[in-house]
């Protein structure tokens, strides 16, 4: 599997949608996310990833815990002690995992992500998971599972089945929230680019 360097160095790429399509891993959701985000609007990825290292560099110390419970409590007060999420499902910027994390708002999906992201960079193995009420970072095993919201917005309790997602899936679902907020702003020529996007994800491959 690829190390962090490598996902890295994807993500600044300026192809890296194209890349994440052909790999034979799936892509972690927050690279994925950025390579989106490229698609559809110029950004500096350096700052970005410099960014998202600081916030890491900071659960390194929860990373020797062997209880993912410790961690995963380490990694929500990181997210809504100091970076104070907030919930914002309106608008398109939401979506865009640098923009998220400039504005500290985003969708509740790109949350996940951003906590994910932020984890993963720390060596945590936490992913992004759903349920019928929401989305998730999820660190731990199939035996026991902590589900982080990482908004400071409150929100109903998680219940019923719970979904681990793949980048490609987290990509297919961001692009179908790109598609409709588009559409519902007149930019029709960017919501068939976003849904041509989503046509080409290889969503299913993976287990």
């Amino acid at each position: 599997m690829p190390d962090h360097g490598t996902w890295d160095a994807v993500a600044a790429d300026a192809r890296a949608f194209d890349r994440l399509l052909t790999d034979d891993v799936c892509p972690p959701p927050g690279v994925m996310l950025l390579a989106i985000a490229a698609e559809f609007r110029p950004f500096d990825p350096a700052p970005v990833s410099f960014r998202l290292d600081e916030l890491a560099r900071e659960l390194f110390d929860a990373v020797a815990q062997p209880d993912p419970g410790a961690a995963s409590h380490r990694l929500a007060a990181l997210l809504t002690d100091e970076l104070r999420l907030r919930t914002d499902e309106a608008s398109v910027d939401g979506i865009w995992l640098d923009a998220v994390l400039a504005r500290r708002a985003g969708h509740p999906l790109a949350l996940a992500v951003l906590a994910a992201e932020i984890g993963r960079r720390a060596g945590l193995a936490v992913g992004v998971c759903s349920t019928p009420t929401g989305w998730y970072a999820g660190l731990g095993g199939r035996e026991r599972l902590w589900l982080i919201d990482p908004a400071l917005d409150p929100g109903p309790t998680p219940s019923g089945p719970i979904r681990r997602h793949c980048g490609h899936e987290v990509g297919f679902a961001a692009l179908t929230g790109i598609y409709a907020r588009m559409i519902r702003d007149g930019e029709g020529s960017r919501a068939c680019q976003a849904a041509h996007l989503r046509g080409r994800l290889p969503v299913g491959r993976h287990t």
